[in-house]
C-alpha cells in the first residue's frame, strides 16, 4: 500500500489518501452536451482486467472456504445479505447509504461519517445526456493539461462519504493508513450493496472525506494541496461476489478505528485491500466549454 506519494488531512506523517466535500459535487447545471467517446469501452476494458485478478483471487478463497461450492448455490436474495432495501432504485440508493454509514464508527457512540447519494448525470446509448449533475469521465492520460477523456459508460450510482469532524466533511480523531483501509472498505461494501440490489447500476462511484497530499522524503514531510480521491467500481469486476453472501467478503460488522490496526492484519483487511488497490482516482470538477461540468477521474498508483 505504501506509495511515495500519497495524502492525508494533517502534518503528522501517516499515509492515507483522503478526498472531496459533498457541497462541491452538488452544484446546479445548464443543459448538458451530447458527447461520445470510443475510449469507453478501453477504459472499463483495461480497470476491469486489473482489478478482476483480485476478485478472482477472492472468490477462489471464497470457494475453498465453503468446501468447493459452486458460486452461485444457495446465493438467492433472501440469502445474500441479513438486510435488503426495501425501495427500488433511487430509493434503495438511498436506503443503502443509510443502513451502511451507521456501521462505521471512531468510537462505540459516535459516528465516523454520513453517507449521501450524488446527482450524476447518465449518458443514453444515443449520446444524449440525463440529469442535472455533472457528467462521469476518466482521464486515461497521465497529464493534467493534456487529458484524454472517456465516459465512465453505463448508469453510475455516486455517493459522497461526509465525515463527521470539524468542517468541509473531514473526519475527527487521527488519520492514518489504517482508516484510509477501512474507507476503502466502507465504499467497497456501499458497491456490493448497490450492485446486488441496484439492477441497473454499472458503476458505483464513492468520494471520501477531504485530505491533502504528503510528499515524504528521507527526513521531512511536506504538506501539499488539496486532494479529492474516489473509489470506482465496475459491475463485471465485483460479480462474482455478488453470487456469494455477503458475510463470505465481508464480515458483518466492521471495526471501529480503536482496533484498526489489529484488522488490519486480518483475510478481510487482506482482500479490501487486493480489490480496492487499483480503484482509486484523483477527482475534480471541470467546467464544459459549451456549458456543464464534468466530474474528471484520474487513476492513481495503487496502494
Amino acid at each position: 500500500m505504501a506509495d511515495p506519494m500519497t495524502t492525508d488531512n494533517s502534518v503528522g506523517g501517516e499515509r492515507i489518501p483522503l478526498a472531496l466535500s459533498a457541497d462541491t459535487l452538488e452544484p446546479s447545471f445548464e443543459q448538458l452536451p451530447k458527447v461520445r467517446h470510443p475510449q469507453t469501452v478501453r477504459f472499463r476494458v483495461a480497470l476491469s482486467a486489473l482489478v478482476g485478478i483480485a476478485v478472482a483471487a477472492v472468490t477462489v478463497a471464497v470457494v475453498l472456504a465453503t468446501g468447493g461450492k459452486s458460486i452461485g448455490q444457495g446465493a438467492g436474495i433472501s440469502s445474500w445479505s441479513s438486510w435488503a432495501p426495501s425501495g427500488t432504485s433511487g430509493q434503495a440508493v438511498t436506503e443503502i447509504s443509510q443502513h451502511i454509514a451507521p456501521y462505521y464508527r471512531l468510537t462505540g457512540s459516535q459516528q465516523l461519517d454520513v453517507i449521501t447519494p450524488m446527482s450524476v448525470s447518465q449518458i443514453t446509448s444515443a449520446g444524449t445526456t440525463v440529469g442535472s449533475g455533472p457528467i462521469v469521465v476518466v482521464n486515461q492520460s497521465n497529464s493534467i493539461t493534456s487529458q484524454s477523456l472517456a465516459l465512465l459508460g453505463g448508469k453510475t450510482i455516486a455517493y459522497n462519504i461526509c465525515g463527521l469532524g470539524a468542517s468541509n466533511c473531514s473526519l475527527a480523531g487521527t488519520p492514518s493508513t489504517y482508516r484510509m483501509l477501512l474507507l476503502r472498505r466502507e465504499a467497497l461494501e456501499l458497491a456490493l450493496y448497490t450492485f446486488r440490489y441496484v439492477s441497473d447500476a454499472q458503476n458505483v462511484v464513492a468520494v471520501l472525506p477531504p485530505g491533502k497530499t504528503v510528499r515524504s522524503g528521507s527526513n521531512s514531510i511536506t504538506l501539499g494541496s488539496p486532494v479529492t480521491v474516489a473509489v470506482v467500481f465496475i459491475r463485471k469486476q465485483l460479480q462474482p461476489l455478488l453470487n456469494v453472501p455477503l458475510t463470505s467478503t465481508l464480515q458483518q460488522y466492521p471495526p471501529d478505528v480503536a482496533q484498526l490496526k489489529t484488522w488490519s492484519k486480518t483475510t478481510e483487511a487482506g482482500l479490501v485491500d487486493q480489490i480496492t488497490a487499483h480503484s482509486l482516482f484523483s477527482s475534480q470538477l471541470e467546467n464544459q466549454q459549451v456549458g456543464g461540468k464534468l466530474l474528471v477521474l484520474s487513476p492513481l498508483p495503487a496502494q
